[in-house]
């Protein structure tokens, strides 16, 4: 199986499974401790900056950037350490735009980009609220609505990557892929959200 098919077969798994919630009532179950106050310019700057630094992200990015080693793609970067800091780089620039875009067109139109747990009864209610905080957005004014900062900032940084991706990986098809990647890997990152403070409680006794 070539490297792209793996790398779509990843992708799209978890991204089928947040867009066949999404298209439901995108009514969730908010957190038992909600936020007291909107999300500010600070708490917005952080949450780019978590993105990028964050344990999570942190090794996230050692793995997206090993796997794409081990595969040797793109091949052009070849299967070495460089090519591994390439990689690495690579997905860290594209986060850097994807969620700087969504914070600035988030702020002016309200949309907070924060994940929040649910904390709910029922693994399947839990799995939901983290597959439908993938694709929408909590509103300034309260309700829940389309992440329009988070689409505009995905699709941006999935074509803006093609300047330094080498030709195998900028290709529409790729540039489609990444598209895909970006949500599926939001909605990972939000299931980790969800369920680690409970296994770390458990971890903990």
């Amino acid at each position: 199986m070539l490297p792209e098919e793996l790398m779509l077969r990843w992708s799209f798994g978890p991204l089928v499974v947040a867009g066949c919630v999404s298209a439901l009532s995108p009514d969730v179950c908010r957190a038992q401790d909600p936020p007291a106050a909107p999300i500010d310019t600070t708490q917005r700057a952080a949450c780019v900056g978590q993105s990028l630094v964050g344990p999570p992200s942190l090794a996230a990015g050692a793995f997206v950037a090993g796997f794409g080693t081990a595969v040797d793609f793109p091949p052009e970067w070849h299967r070495s350490s460089e090519g591994f800091a390439r990689r690495y780089a690579s997905r860290d620039a594209a986060i850097a735009v994807s969620n700087g875009i969504e914070a600035g067109l988030g702020s002016m139109w309200g949309e907070d980009p924060r994940y929040f747990r649910c904390e709910c009864g029922g693994i399947g209610h839990r799995i939901r609220n983290a597959a439908k905080l993938a694709v929408f957005a909590e509103h300034r004014d309260g309700h829940l609505g389309p992440a329009w900062g988070r689409y505009a900032g995905t699709m941006t940084s999935s074509v803006v990557q093609n300047a330094w991706l080498p030709p195998s990986a900028s290709t529409w098809q790729q540039t489609l892929l990444r598209e895909a990647t970006a949500f599926s890997g939001r909605f990972v990152g939000n299931l980790w959200a969800e369920f680690w403070p409970d296994v770390a409680r458990r971890i903990k006794h």
